[in-house]
């Protein structure tokens, strides 16, 4: 199985998705600034049985390294996802899958759109996006 990043969530819903893709077999982790919310995460895959697959770390994101991750799920905010769109085009490699939760990276299309409202999640492929990049 590929690995599955999870980054900058602020409730509970960033947790359950990593614990989610472990329980699916997938290595997960999650970045996270805010301690209490790692610290809840890391009882929460405990007490889930998956502990070994899923991992929490306090990180701040942009010293995270990405080229490791084959999935990235991001629930970030809008003044954060030009800077973080140019951070994924120099680290993820072409097979990469990007999931935003919420707000959408502004110059990239994507594969697929779902939900509504604050519940949109824009899913992009890293094939496409370098491809524009390359484009004259």
């Amino acid at each position: 199985m590929g690995q599955f990043l999870q980054g900058c969530s602020l409730e509970q819903w960033w947790q359950n998705r990593v614990i989610a893709a472990a329980k699916e077999g997938f290595t997960a982790v999650g970045y996270e600034l805010n301690p209490w919310l790692v610290w809840y995460s890391r009882y929460c895959a405990r007490r889930e049985g998956v502990q070994a697959s899923a991992k929490f770390y306090i990180s701040d994101l942009w010293k995270v390294t990405f080229s490791q991750y084959s999935n990235v799920v991001i629930f970030g905010v809008p003044q954060m996802m030009p800077q973080l769109e140019k951070k994924l085009e120099l680290e993820l490699e072409d097979e990469a899958r990007v999931i935003a939760c919420r707000f959408p990276f502004p110059h990239w299309t994507p594969a697929q759109v779902t939900g509504e409202g604050i519940d949109t999640v824009w899913a992009y492929d890293a094939s496409s996006f370098r491809r524009s990049k390359k484009r004259p």
